[in-house]
């Protein structure tokens, strides 16, 4: 399955690659100091939609492409009985994505998420990753970015006069 990544969003400053490096005083500036936080081996399309009506597929095998260079891999099982009790496992830890106030609501939409990155950033810490999935948007448009400490407080900086384009924790 192919997946594009289109966003509207996207500021002509973001969408160039961004010096991560403290330029010298002769200004040189090497490939390997470039981060493009937009990128395909960063930014991941979800769809709080997708996610939240349990459409893991989506996805979750892109979210595999970008762990397998940690030698980490999800596995997102639903409940037998995940229309009632709104839960699903990763790799063997139970959550409830959302709960029935949270449906009734409208809240789901921002608590699934939440709550599936929550684990999911759980599981990297186990594993000694010093990244963590961040939330960028969110309903149909919602996206999550793989960054170390370092790389989201840069993005932060960098995107701080635009909220809409500094991720966050879930």
């Amino acid at each position: 399955m192919a997946l594009i990544i289109v966003s509207c969003s996207q500021n002509s400053n973001q969408s160039q690659q961004i010096d991560t490096s403290n330029e010298t005083e002769t200004n040189s500036v090497s490939k390997e100091n470039k981060f493009d936080f937009y990128s395909d081996s960063i930014l991941t399309h979800i769809d709080a939609e997708e996610l939240c009506e349990f459409s893991f597929d989506f996805f979750v095998p892109e979210l595999n492409q970008k762990l397998a260079r940690k030698n980490l891999k999800l596995d997102v099982q639903t409940a037998d009985d995940y229309e009632n009790s709104l839960t699903i496992e990763i790799n063997g830890r139970k959550v409830k994505l959302y709960s029935n106030e949270e449906l009734s609501n409208g809240n789901f939409w921002d608590s699934g998420p939440r709550n599936f990155f929550k684990i999911v950033n759980e599981i990297l810490k186990d594993q000694n990753i010093d990244e963590q999935f961040y939330l960028l948007y969110g309903g149909n448009d919602l996206h999550t970015v793989l960054l170390t400490k370092k790389q989201f407080e840069l993005m932060s900086k960098i995107n701080g006069s635009d909220k809409n384009e500094i991720p966050y924790l879930p």
